[in-house]
Formats: C-alpha cells, structure tokens, sequence
C-alpha cells in the first residue's frame, strides 16, 4: 500500500542524523498515524541503501588514502568528503562534461578532471553543487544550462530538491521513494504558493510535470535526480 511505503521511507529518513526535518515529519506522521501499527524492522546501514539503489557502485573512494568521513546532507562540506557527480551542458540535446569521484583536499577544493579546482568545504550541499557548475559555466565559457548531478557522498546516495521549496535540499535516497514523499521530507512549497508543477532532471534532461501526483504516476525516482518545483506553474 502506498501509505505504508510512505510511513517506511519516513521512519528510514528519520533514522538518519542528517535532517532534522526529517525528524519532524517522521514525527508527524507517527502521531497521524498512531493507530497503524507498524511491524519492526532492522534498519540498514548506509552500505546496505546504496546497494538497494539501482545502478549505485560498491564503494565511493578516489584511492585507498581516501578516509571515510561522518556525512550529515545538512552540514557543511569538509576535508576527506568523497562525491560522485556527472555534470552536463545543454538540455535539448546535452553533453556530458564531466564524470568522476572527486575529494575535498585540505584548501577545501574538489579537482575536477582538465577544468580544473572548485572550492566547496564550507559549503552544504546545495551551495557546493551550484559552485561546481558555476566552475563549468566559467571554464567552458557557456551561456548553455550547466547541469550537476550529485549521486553520492560518502557511499550516501542522495537526491537534490530545489526551486519553490522553503529550503534547497539534499536528501538520502532510498528505494521506492515517491517524488512526493521527497519534497515532504523537506518541507515542502514555499508557504502561499499556487504553483504545481515539477521538473525532474536526470543525465542533464528535465521533464515537466503537471503535478506531484503525476510525477508519482510517471516517475522512478533514484539517486542522482533533481527535482526543481515550478514557482509558476
């Protein structure tokens, strides 16, 4: 049933340290929800959702000096962090740019292949992924849409929520997650809006949706996607 997906991904989500959101709404929802009872469960650890994440790879490390680092998606960006991204240039018929794993070294930079450095320690994740593909529009010298797709960090499979939200998110990916259920866990459209619509971005193409519901209907979310809610539409 859809609800009991739901309530599962909530109380996943909600085992995390890495959003205090999360926390609120799994919190939420167990009180609405007080008389289903839920049947106990082994919660995973982060190895185990990677691997439930299709197409996600065994280990994320630029080399074996690479050292694993605590990750929390609403803290800033540190020394040692380990991403794996893809960026792309264009929408209609986009190229991809870069793909690889990267580190953030001691200057709190991220070597990105021929194009050079990006400075992201400091950042959170947001901030850092719009960094990154400021570095591209730069390096390339491209009036053309620069698109990063953020799969991992630390072994973490993470899905990117932006545009007519109350705050840009990165959030744990877990299978079965709906697009709904995404934009729950991080609270949501901005308060007062009218709008519905929704981009998902996946290999740098974006495809609109009328609503959540349809992009539910339509849509297999999985690590690396970036939904952007419409501000009006």
């Amino acid at each position: 049933m859809r609800l009991s997906r739901f309530l599962t991904a909530v109380t996943l989500l909600a085992a995390l340290p890495a959003c205090k959101t999360v926390q609120n709404v799994a919190s939420s929802v167990k009180s609405a929800a007080s008389h289903i009872p839920l049947p106990s469960m082994k919660l995973p650890s982060m190895r185990d959702v990677a691997k439930l994440i299709p197409g996600m790879p065994e280990s994320d490390q630029v080399d074996a000096n690479d050292p694993e680092i605590p990750f929390n998606s609403r803290n800033p960006l540190q020394t040692g962090h380990t991403l794996r991204l893809e960026v792309y240039e264009g929408t209609r018929d986009p190229s991809r740019v870069f793909r690889g794993i990267v580190m953030v070294d001691d200057a709190g930079n991220v070597l990105l292949g021929e194009s050079g450095y990006a400075k992201v320690g400091g950042k959170r994740l947001p901030e850092a992924v719009e960094a990154i593909g400021a570095h591209f529009r730069v390096t390339a010298q491209t009036s053309r849409p620069v698109t990063v797709h953020l799969f991992s960090v630390e072994n973490t499979p993470v899905i990117g929520i932006n545009g007519d939200v109350q705050a840009a998110e990165y959030i744990p990916a877990f299978e079965d997650i709906t697009v709904k259920q995404a934009v729950v866990v991080t609270g949501g459209r901005k308060l007062k809006s009218t709008a519905r619509g929704v981009y998902i971005a996946r290999e740098g193409q974006r495809r609109f949706f009328t609503s959540l519901d349809t992009a539910d209907e339509d849509w297999s979310l999985r690590a690396g996607d970036v939904i952007t809610l419409s501000p009006d539409i």
